[in-house]
């Protein structure tokens, strides 16, 4: 059976010479471990920058977080500290970050489902836009359409012809309701008049073993997810919701060359809360975009699947904006029942 989803800088100071030995040897070990320390309190004298993270430790949030946390407190003289607060599909440390004080001290890694959350919430404690400083977007990555290897359907053109004439018969994955992976899904059925079923599960891995095993159909995943499972070959992909073809899926056609206009981008990036300075936005947002270019860091962003892109700030508040206004429609549409 599927898986499913059950709905500072302080000085340091001592009297005596071995004490402050002993504070800087514990401070010196605390900043070694920098990124990988999971908590709110830092050794005496140094500052501390949390970035929270809304996905648990592996998850893609935390694992670009750890990636350029390092690089980031280089720049700010502080240590990065990854502050992994999960639950309510992101809300929990999206909540921490809105009520933090607007000095740098507390930034969000967040993704595209910022947005998709709130277009499926009723009511929040916060505003998803106007409650967060917008810096920087790091990345930005398609979803794919994926089925197994072994799978009857053999392109895209032929699910979705199987699917017109066999309403609800085929199945595809997402990693729970009102997330991007669901929300796609259903933008297809709106725009072909189709009715392909909604399957949720806890996480990705699960929905791939139930696919593998034949309970589902079809997988709609991240680039991140599908790319390295692919080059496996434990997934066939099928289309690409990016405008134009991924270099990492060679031949893999777009989804708008079936579907005009139909294209969507993953992404992630930081945000801080409300009310932070405008010269330490833009001061954070150069720092990122000097950090996503360097050239170890591009390379790791690109083996995850995933297009370094550092733009203003406006212009990743103008995202966020863009895509909550998307899935508030393709909700709307389909009459989705709001969490």
């Amino acid at each position: 059976m599927p898986h499913r989803l059950l709905a500072s800088t302080d000085q340091v100071t001592a009297a005596a010479a071995p004490r402050r030995r002993s504070v800087l040897k514990a401070s010196a070990a605390f900043m070694a471990l920098g990124p990988f320390i999971q908590g709110s309190a830092s050794a005496q004298g140094q500052r501390t920058i949390r970035l929270v993270s809304g996905s648990a430790p592996g998850g893609s949030t935390d694992l670009f977080g750890r990636l350029i946390g390092p690089k980031l407190g280089e720049r700010r003289g502080a240590t990065v500290i990854v502050d992994n607060k999960l639950g309510a599909g992101g809300m929990i440390a999206a909540e921490s970050v809105a009520n933090a004080r607007p000095d740098g001290s507390s930034l969000l890694i967040t993704a595209s489902n910022h947005s998709t959350g709130a277009a499926m919430r009723k009511s929040s404690p916060f505003d998803a836009i106007r409650d967060f400083s917008w810096i920087s977007s790091l990345t930005t990555y398609g979803m794919v359409l994926a089925v197994g290897p072994n799978s009857r359907h053999k392109s895209l053109q032929d699910l979705l012809a199987f699917a017109k004439a066999n309403p609800k018969a085929v199945s595809f994955s997402s990693v729970g309701v009102g997330t991007a992976h669901h929300l796609l899904g259903e933008w297809i059925n709106a725009e072909l008049g189709i009715e392909l079923t909604h399957v949720p599960y806890k996480g990705s891995p699960l929905a791939l073993t139930d696919l593998l095993g034949g309970q589902i159909d079809m997988m709609i995943d991240t680039a991140t997810f599908v790319v390295p499972q692919s080059r496996q070959g434990k997934l066939k992909p099928l289309a690409v919701t990016t405008r134009g073809p991924s270099e990492d899926l060679p031949g893999v056609p777009t989804l708008n060359s079936f579907i005009a206009g139909m294209e969507y981008d993953s992404w992630i990036g930081i945000t801080g809360p409300k009310g932070m300075p405008a010269e330490l936005v833009q001061q954070l947002n150069q720092d990122l975009r000097e950090i996503v270019n360097l050239p170890d860091i591009r390379q790791r962003f690109i083996d995850m699947g995933a297009a370094p892109k550092v733009g203003t700030p406006d212009e990743f508040r103008q995202l966020a904006e863009k895509d909550l206004a998307q899935w508030r429609k393709v909700i709307d549409n389909r009459n989705i029942p709001r969490l």
